[in-house]
């Protein structure tokens, strides 16, 4: 009888070989075995979707997040295999689950501040991407270490791991003399992830509006405010500020399609909106969405400066603090011959196309229905 010879596969190589099977059962074409660690395992070949595989594997963390949805929903739509690594409870995971086929999403416990925990969240990916952000300190994790200590820890271990593509979120107006601690934290984590990996590309979104974001429902939740503080409080009447607010949909097209572009590696992208708004005129609007009055008035520094430590003091997430207050009357500025979402083939979303969609259930049952066709454009 002729020997048998024992076969010795790595993790990775078992997970090709099952999808291998699993695609010949189904009658794909597809390319022979790819084992190297920065590559895909398998190659797709014809039509992609859902339930076939993309040639991609990709950790993404903070994908619990606001943006994370959406990047994993984007991702998951074309059969791209995800590591999700999650901190807190496994419910805050359930909703990722339906947003790729059977096996193509996998979660996993980790600690940011275990940077042999980090290494194992990357270690089978060729790409990472990293979309961790805390608008406030909590008492686990200040914002400086979620954002920027954080940072290097994953982008350290993107580079020991051999990945081809690192992807890292910052935001607009991040500098390391700003007056926002949010912005001087997402500062700190860029020059860390360059440090750390030169070629990471760098995404510099504007405040992001979408269902979930603490800016469009931020003012839509104002009604609650008891008297005296009852209507739209503003420092100078937010007459001093121009916004670009992006959609977040906007911001997750261009990171998925970052990932399809390798002319992306080692670039930085400004993600802002294609209209400017002064911020009084982008509220009285929202309102007008809403059908609701608009009673704007002015509130002194000191004074709202104390209403914002009230909050940030209660045991809740909190929509408003000190350092948000800052970054709500900071002005949006673009850099002279920084690529934007047009680069990354995306169209931006201006906030009259998208308002509507994101507030009507903030509006009243009687005027729920109603359109906004007659309304003017801020």
């Amino acid at each position: 009888m002729a020997s048998v010879r024992k076969l010795s596969l790595s993790r990775q190589q078992t997970i090709s070989l099952l999808r291998f099977g699993s695609r010949w059962r189904c009658g794909r074409v597809i390319s022979p075995l790819i084992l190297k660690n920065n590559l895909s395992s398998l190659v797709k070949t014809g039509r992609g979707g859902r339930s076939s595989f993309s040639g991609n594997h990709v950790t993404i963390f903070g994908s619990t997040g606001f943006l994370g949805r959406y990047v994993v929903n984007r991702l998951g739509r074309m059969g791209t295999s995800m590591m999700l690594p999650y901190r807190g409870d496994e419910l805050d995971t359930r909703h990722l689950k339906l947003m790729g086929d059977l096996g193509q999403i996998e979660f996993r416990r980790f600690s940011l501040r275990d940077e042999q925990s980090v290494k194992e969240m990357v270690r089978y990916s060729s790409i990472v991407v990293n979309l961790i952000g805390r608008e406030f300190n909590t008492w686990h994790f200040k914002m400086d270490e979620a954002m920027g200590e954080g940072a290097r820890t994953i982008a350290r271990a993107c580079r020991e791991a051999g990945v081809k593509q690192f992807i890292h979120v910052s935001a607009l107006n991040a500098s390391g003399d700003s007056p926002s601690a949010f912005l001087r934290a997402k500062a700190a984590g860029e020059a860390a992830v360059l440090e750390e990996f030169p070629d990471a590309t760098i995404m510099q979104p504007s405040w992001i509006y979408g269902r979930e974001d603490r800016f469009f429902n931020y003012y839509a939740n104002l009604k609650i405010l008891p008297f005296p503080f009852a209507g739209v409080p503003f420092l100078d009447r937010g007459l001093k500020t121009v916004k670009r607010p992006v959609f977040v949909v906007d911001v997750a097209t261009a990171i998925f399609n970052a990932i399809h572009n390798d002319e992306t590696v080692g670039q930085v992208y400004e993600l802002a909106g294609p209209k400017e708004y002064i911020l009084f005129d982008l509220v009285e609007y929202l309102y007008q969405v809403l059908r609701r009055p608009f009673k704007p008035y002015s509130l002194p520094r000191p004074l709202y400066n104390l209403v914002a430590f009230a909050f940030e003091n209660s045991p809740f997430d909190p929509y408003l603090t000190r350092d948000i207050l800052i970054r709500q009357h900071l002005s949006d500025q673009l850099k002279a011959g920084v690529p934007g979402l047009e680069d990354l083939n995306v169209k931006p979303t201006a906030v009259e196309e998208a308002a509507l969609g994101i507030l009507r259930r903030h509006r009243d049952a009687l005027h729920y229905n109603e359109t906004i066709d007659e309304l003017h454009a801020p």
